[in-house]
């Protein structure tokens, strides 16, 4: 299906299995996950430990399997009293900076599988060596294996109230928590401790030492200091527990409000009266310090461009303000504001009141006000006065004017023709037919029209029947009163079936629009899920908000190693045609703001620039610039910022990716630096002690016996030399394998003559070895660089001849198989573990008992070597004992000799 089509059609709402599959298994990881119990307070020493501990005791005492995993008791009698019982893990001991660090042992605390396990001090930063770098991420794996956590944390601890705890106290706090952590806590418990009682305790001894209270009583715990703290802990765990009674309430359905707590809401519209309601509720909610909610409700009315930008100014004066925004959808906005109310267990309601009286709102059953009045139980409702503070009155047309004149005259049109084709037919149908046929005519006019043209549509053909139909004709006067009562009721139920149509057709252009929105969501998700690099991730993003906005789209991202500076992607179809547009871009991504067209930041771009944020701050830019001249409208807007936070979210997770494996590489160079280094070292001290010492002896002749060992030193530093050779032509090899710069020099060859040369090559090395050949006779000739397939074939045997015993036999034979030629080596060594097998090609790996010496390079680079040339080598153990080395090269057709050729 083409684009096009897809703007125009509503695919079939069918559950998709994978989002099934996905769903279920979330939730099963989640009934998986273990749960997290915080111990809250507003500093050391109010006792959260001690609570912890005798929380821990209850459980134990009911059967629960509990271990202490880290438990900092500081030296204080009642808590070690409490600890006694409890099985405690060992902590690991790190060595740091000539001091030993102790920290909680994690893989010994997974091992044991407890029910719940203590881990006190969650803020606290692990040192170098251990897995994770914060212990809040080992609580957090703790619990992705179901192992529940009791834990305990300051409020100065908390991520988003570091800057505030500074302010008040004057210190830095460098150990922090996510407040994400804090947020997906199951149960909070505050440790509330007078700030009279913690200064007692903090001049006794019990929290530090008596030199450590003194400096801690006259800078961090000072009364006002700890007043405040109590302050904020005691706010902190009041937003919480709201949080946990809204969703009880939500669970349960109760209809609210449960007033614990004053919360304000505001209903917030296109009216210019929102602006004064918006700020009224926001100085009412600061006097009264509490939580206030912006709620629009969105309905089928059409909003003009003056309205749509009346309407978006208000709800960003609502957002700047700090108000909670609420948008839903429903007809009837009195039983909305309600529905929110009771959700979000709103006491209070904050609504306008003008003096206008409608005609209209009296029809549907009375104003706003009194509907909310008469139906918000036992929530109060405030009626500000907004007329006063604006002269202009808020002119709207009456609803049968907002429909434009071409519709009117349709309407108009299709009735007088029906009727003239009714006038034409009277002498076949009776009068009442007409009537039938004319209701008929108002209610399909009903699924093209708006309501007016079909109050009037109600109207005209009431008249027309009348007048032309109805006994006398070509009068408006009727004689029989069932006539009379039969045209009464024809009106009534021609304009209640129209306006009902009507209605129901608003409804459902505006479920099909909401469906449209959903399926523009579901393919957006769907295929950045499928995008499998950045470029297809940019293409999916540019294409989908250019489809769903009908505008061209300029993705810009941060570029290396500047992040700040912006580049505009390939995949983009807007390009700025001026500098000053990459400025805005620029100015968007270091401010995490919206600016641009439109907007009251730099509104001379062509384009709307939108930031796309995560947790962690603006991972790039979104510019759109719309084919038509008409902004966005509030529910457009909406939909974008859902696409955009999509974007954002896979554009992190891909980054997220790039940079894990951008580390993994790093450690595994950082690891094979370290073992090449290792290697290299112990294989040059070795030759070069050999070298040194040989030559000082050679230095010292003196005598005819000095002179007698000659042979044997120069044999000594002959054979060091080979080996520091051999050393450093493995790794040019191997460098050259890596850098691709390896070629082959091919020409044919014999196999058993290679066998021979490497066998004469490594005669030293193989001279306590019993060599057996096993040589099969007329091989064919094979293609080959014979200088690489000698040193290939020479590091398998010096592999064989370095782990094998002295006296054991190794055996090399050559066979031809079918287009294949395959040297075989076997030894009568230990052979190899099953787990070691598919390593022992990997560069630098050594198994864990081999003889010290060696780089671990020599089989890696025989591999290299023979796959260059289209071949396969690989190992295995022989039944008997032993290893068994298996190289095997293609057989081409070898040209033929001048024999050969001779007729």
């Amino acid at each position: 299906m083409n684009d096009d089509n897809r703007k125009n059609m509503i695919p079939e709402s069918r559950p998709d299995p994978d989002a099934l599959l996905a769903a279920v298994q979330r939730e099963a990881k989640q009934a998986q996950r273990g749960k997290l119990k915080i111990f809250f307070g507003m500093a050391a020493g109010v006792g959260k430990t001690f609570a912890m501990l005798q929380a821990a005791q209850a459980l134990k005492n009911r059967g629960v399997h509990v271990l202490a995993g880290y438990v900092e008791t500081h030296g204080r009698a009642e808590t070690e009293e409490l600890l006694k019982g409890l099985p405690v893990v060992p902590r690991l001991h790190i060595p740091y900076r000539g001091v030993e660090l102790q920290e909680m042992d994690l893989d010994a605390v997974l091992q044991l599988k407890p029910d719940c396990v203590l881990v006190d001090e969650l803020a606290h930063t692990n040192a170098e060596g251990v897995r994770h770098n914060k212990r809040y991420q080992d609580v957090l794996e703790l619990l992705e294996h179901g192992i529940n956590v009791y834990t305990t944390l300051n409020v100065q601890h908390v991520e988003s109230l570091v800057d505030t705890v500074r302010q008040i106290t004057g210190i830095s706090v460098h150990e922090t928590v996510p407040d994400s952590i804090v947020d997906r806590a199951d149960e909070i418990e505050l440790i509330d401790l007078p700030p009279e009682e913690l200064l007692k305790r903090l001049s006794e001894g019990k929290v530090y030492t008596p030199e450590r209270s003194a400096a801690a009583i006259r800078n961090f715990f000072r009364k006002g200091n700890l007043t405040a703290l109590r302050e904020i802990v005691l706010r902190k765990t009041a937003e919480r527990v709201g949080m946990d009674l809204q969703e009880y309430m939500q669970a349960h359905r109760i209809e609210g409000p449960w007033k614990t707590v004053e919360r304000l809401m505001v209903a917030v519209g296109a009216s210019p009266y929102s602006e004064h309601l918006i700020r009224w509720t926001r100085r009412l909610a600061a006097t009264m310090e509490a939580p206030w909610v912006a709620t629009y409700v969105q309905t089928s009315h059409a909003l003009t461009e003056n309205e749509e930008r009346r309407l978006k100014r208000n709800i960003a004066l609502a957002r700047e303000l700090g108000a909670e925004l609420v948008t839903t959808v429903d007809e009837d906005v009195a039983t909305a504001l309600i529905r929110v109310a009771q959700q979000k267990n709103v006491t209070q309601i904050v609504v306008g009141k003008s003096h206008a009286k409608s005609f209209w709102e009296r029809l549907r059953g009375g104003s706003l006000v009194n509907r909310l009045l008469g139906d918000s139980g036992g929530i109060d409702v405030y009626v500000v006065q907004s007329d006063a503070a604006f002269p202009e009155k808020n002119k709207r047309r009456a609803p049968l004017l907002q429909t434009g004149l071409l519709q009117y005259l349709q309407a108009a049109g299709v009735v007088i023709v029906v009727a003239a084709l009714c006038f034409l037919a009277s002498g076949l149908i009776d009068y009442r037919a007409v009537g039938m046929f004319l209701l008929f005519t108002v209610s399909l006019l009903a699924l093209l029209v708006g309501r007016g043209p079909i109050f009037m549509a109600a109207a005209l053909s009431a008249i027309i029947w009348n007048f032309f139909f109805i006994p006398p004709l070509f009068t408006f006067h009727i004689y029989a009163f069932a006539d009379a009562l039969l045209l009464g009721m024809y009106f009534i139920i021609a304009l209640v079936g129209g306006e009902l149509t009507a209605r129901i057709r608003k409804r459902e252009l505006g479920v099909r629009r909401r469906e449209q929105q959903a399926v523009a969501l579901y393919h957006l998700a769907r295929e950045l899920n499928r995008a499998k690099t950045l470029d297809d991730m940019m293409r999916t993003a540019e294409h989908e908000i250019g489809l769903a906005f009908n505008a061209r789209v300029g993705c810009f991202l941060p570029q290396a190693p500047d992040k700040s500076a912006l580049a505009l992607h390939p995949a983009s179809t807007y390009t700025p045609h001026a500098e000053k547009e990459l400025t805005v871009a620029s100015w968007v991504f270091q401010n995490c703001k919206p600016a641009g067209r439109g907007t009251s930041t730099l509104p001379f771009a062509e384009a709307v620039y939108y930031p796309l944020l995560t947790g962690n701050g603006a991972v790039g830019v979104i510019g759109i610039a719309p084919l038509l001249a008409r902004p966005l409208t509030l529910e457009q807007e909406g939909l974008l910022q859902t696409f955009l936070h999509q974007i954002a979210v896979a554009l992190e997770r891909e980054m997220l990716r790039a940079a894990a494996e951008q580390a993994h590489v790093l450690a595994t160079s950082e690891r094979l630096y370290k073992t090449l280094l290792n290697s290299i070292s112990h294989e040059l001290r070795t030759p070069l002690a050999t070298i040194t010492g040989a030559s000082t002896s050679l230095l010292d002749e003196h005598t005819a016996e000095d002179r007698e060992r000659r042979k044997l030193l120069v044999g000594d530093i002959f054979s060091a030399g080979k080996r520091l050779n051999r050393l450093v032509r493995n790794l040019l090899d191997m460098s050259r394998l890596e850098s691709g710069m390896l070629k082959l020099n091919l020409e044919w060859c014999d196999a058993n003559d290679l066998v021979h040369v490497v066998l004469r090559q490594l005669t030293a090395e193989l001279a306590q070895h019993q060599v057996r050949l096993e040589l099969e006779n007329d091989l064919p000739l094979v293609r080959m660089d014979f200088v690489l397939m000698e040193q290939a074939l020479a590091n398998v045997l010096l592999n064989a001849a370095q782990h094998t015993p002295t006296g054991t036999a190794i055996t090399l034979r050559t066979a031809a198989m079918e287009k294949l030629l395959a040297f075989v080596i076997e030894d009568e060594g230990e052979g190899f573990p099953p787990e070691a097998l598919e390593h022992i090609f990997e560069k630098f790996y050594r198994l864990p008992k081999a003889k010290t010496g060696g780089t671990g390079l020599g089989l890696s680079i025989a591999r290299g070597f023979v796959e260059a040339h289209g071949g396969t080598i690989f190992a295995e153990n022989r039944l008997e004992k032993g290893a068994r080395f298996i190289l095997r090269l293609p057989l081409t057709e070898a040209p033929r000799t001048p024999e050969e050729t001779t007729p």
